[in-house]
């Protein structure tokens, strides 16, 4: 009988575990003031099975980030439909975010510091899709010169894209009051100026040149004439414009009511 006493004395002085923690549920911990989103075990589930646990958590997220919870969480919404977006085309990482946001909301639910939370959900799309490039050119883009404005238009481009570049010539404008009528060519100056777009072997005063601007900031300047052959080196965006310094002076020829104009074609190089 003392044994007996003993033995439950000391069962009673041990510390109780704790509850195990909810699975593919919402629920909560110690010292939290609402409840939480804990994703499934998605290594133990079949694929399919799999797949709509990373849709369920992906709606349960969005139902809290919404604020229709009621626990004091509600993200912008834009950032909610980026983040949507980006998940929706890559669905395995909603493993990792699930996961990521669980460790956010538990935070906040401890300290109640929203903006933390939001200072992580905020660029995340943004930094999963970084170095990804989501538009290839695959079509054959037409558009007129501007010689009025400096790299008017531009076209998405994704690294290893080879792209022609390639324009009109019989069709002539000039780039100062009284300067002699050219072509994309360009004059016969070479342009080593260092203000000019284009300053390098090849490039020419007034003549149609490129520009490339990758996702990292760096430009790259190149010539084009009436042709050019392009290879993208990385993701980024690829415009052209005539190679001068003033555009304001730049005009057309124009013969009676026909005016000229330099029709541009980007396509695909094969």
């Amino acid at each position: 009988m003392l044994l007996l006493l003993s033995i439950t004395l000391a069962d009673a002085k041990k510390p109780k575990a704790p509850p195990p923690l909810p699975v593919d549920a919402w629920g909560h911990e110690e010292g939290m003031k609402a409840d939480c989103f804990y994703a499934a075990d998605f290594e133990k589930l079949a694929e399919g099975d799999r797949k709509m646990a990373r849709q369920r958590a992906l709606e349960e997220m969005k139902k809290q980030w919404q604020g229709l919870r009621e626990d004091d969480v509600h993200m912008e919404e834009t950032v909610i439909d980026d983040l949507e977006t980006t998940l929706l085309g890559r669905p395995e990482l909603i493993e990792s975010v699930v996961k990521a946001n669980l460790d956010q909301c538990k935070a906040f639910m401890k300290s109640g510091d929203l903006a933390v939370w939001k200072g992580w959900m905020n660029p995340l799309a943004a930094k999963l899709t970084a170095g990804e490039c989501m538009s290839p050119l695959i079509d054959t883009m037409f558009d007129y010169l501007e010689i009025s404005r400096p790299f008017f238009r531009s076209v998405t481009v994704c690294k290893g894209d080879r792209v022609r570049i390639s324009a009109t010539v019989k069709d002539r404008y000039r780039i100062a009051d009284k300067g002699e009528w050219i072509t994309v060519e360009g004059t016969a100056e070479k342009a080593t100026a260092a203000d000019m777009p284009c300053n390098i072997e090849g490039c020419n005063v007034g003549m149609l040149v490129g520009k490339f601007t990758g996702d990292d900031g760096i430009e790259t300047t190149f010539p084009i004439g009436a042709e050019h052959d392009f290879l993208a080196p990385g993701n980024g965006q690829l415009s052209w414009s005539v190679n001068d310094t003033t555009w304001y002076d730049n005009k057309y020829f124009k013969n009676a009511a026909i005016e000229d104009r330099v029709a541009i074609t980007v396509e695909p190089a094969n």
